[in-house]
């Protein structure tokens, strides 16, 4: 069996973390397929460009991916829909006994296919053979919008050699966001929260880097406890989150977030937004707690109810989130990707 993974979800120098779980993904397929399968991968690096920039890699991508037309695979496994879903149709096209699955991540679906053109997508996406949602919200809107049947819910696992609760380890921050200092993820809805209780001696760590980043300096500069680390490899985010008390998220827009599960996976509990995709990860007063999206009243609320939380019920928090989600190894979830590719054949 001949495998192709194609991603524009990839690390870089510029985006050291972004994509880190197609990698992990794809090296560890490689350690389980059998000595007759083999399997690469085609990746797009992730770089910071203005949208012509944008339009010239991906231009020189499809440009570069032209040699593989010339190779015969048995499976095609997309991760991230549009734009490479035009590779996999044509590559179907010289080759249609080829099988083209594809995992759908988020913004792919969410807002690359809308109203204007998701009759065109709904006809390319019939090359699609079979699909990997990664969260359950998602998978009700890949059927909506592209008419496509479901394959199975996936999310893209977690690596429990790097993400575990290390015990070891001393608290140092109460709260800490992990992920792209954007608007999508809320980070301005925390920033406001910050700023609402003016409480000085709550320790936040912020890791990542976007839009953002000035405004969390401002206020570090103002004297508020804010600690912010970019760049961070896995095993350091992990050493992060060990650090700290309670992951806080309040994301407008999200597939299935990895960071979250990672944050479990560690012993934090959660506190997020209550959109939809949030809903399938928090059990809430076991593993975490939501909060009405936008809300900054009510976010600073749950801050400093859980900043002055007993141990005791902090500590069945914490027993709660390490009990989530255990099936969401990232051994356990490329054996179900080795079925699917075997099944198909």
């Amino acid at each position: 069996m001949e495998i192709l993974v194609i991603t524009n979800m990839y690390p870089s120098k510029e985006k050291t973390y972004a994509g880190i779980f197609v990698k992990n993904q794809y090296e560890e397929l490689q350690k389980i397929l059998g000595e007759e399968d083999s399997i690469e991968i085609f990746f797009m690096k992730r770089q910071f460009t203005s949208r012509l920039g944008s339009l010239l890699k991906y231009l020189k991508t499809f440009i570069f991916f032209s040699p593989y037309l010339f190779k015969k695979y048995d499976i095609i496994h997309l991760h991230f829909f549009y734009p490479l879903i035009y590779l996999a149709w044509f590559y179907k096209k010289i080759h249609p006994s080829c099988k083209v699955i594809v995992t759908f991540h988020g913004m792919d679906i969410t807002k690359r296919v809308n109203k204007k053109n998701k009759h065109f997508f709904q006809k390319i996406s019939r090359c699609v053979d079979f699909t990997i949602p990664v969260g359950s919200t998602l998978a009700k809107l890949v059927e909506e919008k592209l008419k496509l049947n479901l394959g199975s819910v996936i999310p893209v696992g977690v690596n429990d050699n790097i993400f575990f609760n290390d015990k070891t380890i001393k608290k140092k921050y109460d709260f800490i966001f992990v992920g792209s200092f954007t608007e999508r993820k809320g980070v301005d809805t925390i920033i406001k929260a910050i700023s609402t209780l003016n409480d000085k001696a709550i320790s936040y760590c912020f890791c990542g880097s976007g839009d953002y980043y000035s405004s969390l300096k401002k206020l570090s500069a103002e004297g508020f406890n804010i600690t912010i680390k970019q760049d961070q490899s896995q095993s350091e985010v992990s050493e992060l989150l060990n650090q700290s008390k309670f992951l806080l998220i309040m994301s407008r827009n999200e597939g299935f977030p990895t960071v979250t599960i990672e944050s479990m996976f560690c012993g934090l509990p959660l506190i997020t937004s209550d959109i939809p995709q949030f809903k399938e990860q928090i059990n809430v007063g076991v593993n975490g707690y939501m909060v009405p999206l936008n809300n900054v009243e009510e976010l600073s609320k749950i801050i400093l109810r859980t900043n002055v939380m007993p141990q005791g019920e902090y500590q069945k928090l914490v027993k709660g989130a390490l009990n989530s989600f255990n099936e969401l190894s990232l051994r356990n979830v490329c054996k179900k990707l080795v079925y699917i590719y075997k099944e198909l054949q």
